[in-house]
């Protein structure tokens, strides 16, 4: 996972509870832009520590793992159940 895979989890977590850049960013002490560009995986350089903080506000987990690893089995059913939900929509 790349940092701009992981902005997209951390905007998609703050979206589905409903929660604004403004909210997000004071409770944690940052700046909105900073907030937004983290979310659009345009930050150069944020530490450990911060993208820590910010994913945990929102729920969501770092794993660290071997490179080349395969899924887990909560992707493969993420990606299942997308794969599912797409074939759905272009049945008549």
């Amino acid at each position: 996972m790349n940092l701009s895979e992981i902005g997209q989890a951390i905007r998609d977590a703050r979206k589905k509870q409903g929660q604004t850049l403004q909210t997000v960013a004071s409770a944690l002490g940052m700046s909105i832009a900073t907030l937004s560009r983290l979310e659009r995986g345009d930050l150069d350089d944020i530490g450990a520590r911060r993208l820590l903080r910010v994913a945990e506000y929102m729920g969501l987990q770092l794993v660290v793992r071997p490179a080349g690893h395969g899924m887990t089995l909560e992707e493969a059913m993420d990606d299942a159940a997308k794969d599912f939900a797409a074939q759905a929509e272009h049945q008549p």
